[in-house]
């Protein structure tokens, strides 16, 4: 059984993540949520939301471990 994003409606590889209103959503749409939501807290209204989540992302990739080959 494959599982969709409800945001970008990507099959979901791995493991899906459940936010907290119920909504599905593949690992790259939960992260931009999450610095969304980090933003948002922060203050600074949609700019500053805008901006933490590509900053999250872009730090979440660069920590993953790289593939040699």
């Amino acid at each position: 059984m494959s599982q969709r994003c409800d945001q970008c409606r990507s099959k979901i590889r791995g493991t899906p993540h459940r936010t907290y209103t119920g909504r599905i959503l593949c690992e790259r749409c939960n992260d931009r949520l999450t610095g969304a939501t980090a933003g948002a807290i922060m203050g600074g209204g949609l700019p500053n939301m805008i901006s933490t989540a590509g900053w999250y992302q872009r730090a979440k990739r660069a920590m993953r471990p790289r593939s040699r080959g």
